[in-house]
């Protein structure tokens, strides 16, 4: 069986309860399915198409050469690891801060007691 014959059949197993709801959802047929998952088909082109269209979050990398994650990472999840590591960023921006002032109000003072 071709490595797209078994991402097919991951994907499958992955987003359909059944290989009944899969083939209804894509308009692929269920014998055309079955020959995929045995390796008796490979996947073809429109079978791609159709897999994309019905579930636009599959990775189109993933499905035809199996690169990357299943999934496509979702803008909202991109957003908020962004927006984690800046307030982490922000943080240590903050801590080096306050290192700073501290460091410089100590040599302050040594030069005010030296006075």
């Amino acid at each position: 069986m071709s490595d797209i014959n078994l991402r097919v059949q991951k994907i499958i197993d992955q987003v359909a309860s059944s290989k009944a709801e899969f083939s209804q959802k894509t308009g692929i047929s269920a014998v055309v399915l079955s020959h995929i998952s045995s390796g008796r088909n490979k996947v073809s082109l429109a079978a791609v198409q159709q897999i994309l269209k019905a579930y636009p979050d599959i990775s189109p990398d993933y499905l035809v050469m199996g690169k990357g994650p299943i999934f496509l990472e979702k803008d909202n999840e991109m957003v908020l690891r962004l927006e984690q590591s800046l307030l982490q960023l922000k943080n240590t921006a903050y801590q080096q801060q306050k290192s700073f002032i501290s460091h410089i109000d100590n040599l302050l003072n040594e030069i005010t007691a030296t006075n």
